[in-house]
């Protein structure tokens, strides 16, 4: 039995007759009897009776065709699902996100429309720090990320750049650092730093601590947090300063402000990152969602 016949007996059911089916489909009436003789001989029951007037259904007939009309109506059904997920239009996308971007204007603008263009598929966002979301990706426990600095000789991963940030220094608004703003890096040195451990992600920390030392600028590191969002939290508290990408200031707490420094130059390009091997037609309507508009963030 197979998908053809049961089509064949559907073709017969509707038309009344063989040969008119037969015409339908289009089929040798001869070769359609056949089929639907192997279709009977594999259900182990007679479905049909022939006579001058045409066809009719014998009871166990009746019950086959229900189920059959309900089982090519799911096949259907499946073809057009599997059909939508191959297009990006259906299924699930796993996003992983930085910490701060979660709640960035534009990042949210972002997931928003693609969440109203690609109602039928289903956003799952991930909460990760850049590092953990390349092993998850490796992982297949992502379709993508939004993180910077993914690792440049990883022949198994591409990118997208969905814009470039730059840092900014960030204080309380009620220090002496926010009173008079330093301009370089070098006028940081000895003043209380707030800074993250190396493990979190060690691309982003290693970069960062390059550019320090070009300018001439060793932290002084007082206190560690685990993410942007705490780095934030401590510098509202009073307990120092930092250096963070510009974008997070959209999410920060009451008396934090960011002052731009003349010589911290460098760029962080977030980007979007996902398996070249395991590419999802959603990940394409993202991209594709992206690169029609400027994500570039608003001058704090």
């Amino acid at each position: 039995m197979d998908f053809k016949q049961l089509r064949y007996f559907m073709a017969v059911v509707e038309e009344g007759s063989i040969s008119a089916a037969a015409k339908r489909i289009p089929l040798a009436q001869p070769a359609l009897t056949r089929q639907l003789k192997l279709l009977e001989e594999a259900v182990g029951a007679e479905l049909l009776v022939r006579s001058r007037q045409g066809i009719r259904l014998t009871a166990a007939g009746e019950a086959f065709h229900r189920e059959v009309q309900r089982l090519l109506g799911e096949f259907e059904q499946a073809k057009r699902n599997a059909q939508r997920i191959a297009d990006g239009q259906m299924g699930q996308l796993r996003l992983g996100v930085t910490v701060m971007h979660l709640w960035a204007p534009q990042i949210v603008r972002l997931l928003n429309d693609f969440r109203q263009q690609n109602s039928e598929v289903t956003l799952k966002v991930v909460s990760l720090l850049s590092a953990p979301q390349i092993e998850s990706l490796r992982r297949q426990q992502l379709d993508a990320g939004m993180l910077f600095f993914p690792p440049d000789d990883d022949e198994d991963l591409c990118s997208h750049c969905l814009y470039e940030d730059r840092l900014v220094l960030v204080t309380s608004s009620g220090s002496p650092l926010a009173e008079s703003p330093p301009r370089r890096l070098s006028e940081l040195n000895g003043e209380d730093f707030i800074w993250f451990d190396r493990s979190a992600t060690p691309a982003y920390h290693d970069k960062l601590i390059h550019a320090f030392q070009r300018r001439g600028f060793t932290p002084h590191v007082v206190q560690q947090g685990a993410d942007n969002a705490t780095m934030l939290c401590l510098v509202a508290a009073g307990m120092g300063c930092t250096i963070l990408p510009e974008m997070t200031m959209s999410g920060a707490p009451e008396g934090v402000v960011s002052h731009r420094l003349d010589d911290l130059e460098l760029v962080l390009p977030l980007m979007l990152v996902w398996r070249r091997d395991a590419r999802q037609p959603a990940v394409d309507r993202l991209i594709e969602l992206a690169e029609s508009r400027s994500l570039a963030p608003s001058p704090v």
